[in-house]
């Protein structure tokens, strides 16, 4: 995941927010960091998602990219947050990566997000959601 908010900055975001639970990953976070000189348009937490947007998220992101381990539930958890605190403009574009779409799709029909567009690449599919628009 700190690939691609790393990479997006260095294409002209005016900023990314990391988060990572794992001492590893953030020590590699840094270490790309620093190597890339983007220190000031990057902000890490060292710390789970949940934590991340219950307590410490204070913007209304363009893109939200979420990249959890494939096994797990947590891109469904944390569209729920954001959700449910609002954490998003009226036109954020919400991305999830992951290897187990279907199962990935049939949680989200579960929560007031629209499927706008779906992609393949290689094992890993991109899956962008929006606001479900009224009427």
């Amino acid at each position: 995941m700190e690939l691609v908010g790393i990479e997006a900055v260095s294409r002209g975001a005016k900023k990314a927010i990391l988060c990572d639970k794992s001492k590893q990953a953030i020590k590699i976070i840094e270490k790309n960091i620093e190597k890339t000189h983007m220190k000031e348009k990057i902000e890490w937490h060292h710390s789970s998602f949940e934590e991340l947007l219950n307590t410490n998220w204070k913007e209304k992101p363009d893109i939200i990219f979420i990249d959890p381990p494939y096994q797990t539930d947590f891109a469904y958890k944390a569209i729920k947050i954001i959700l449910e605190k609002g954490l998003t403009k009226e036109d954020s574009l919400i991305v999830i990566e992951t290897d187990q779409a279907k199962r990935v799709k049939e949680q989200l029909e579960r929560i007031e997000i629209e499927i706008m567009d779906e992609r393949k690449y290689g094992r890993a599919n991109l899956i962008f959601l929006g606001k479900k628009r009224k009427g």
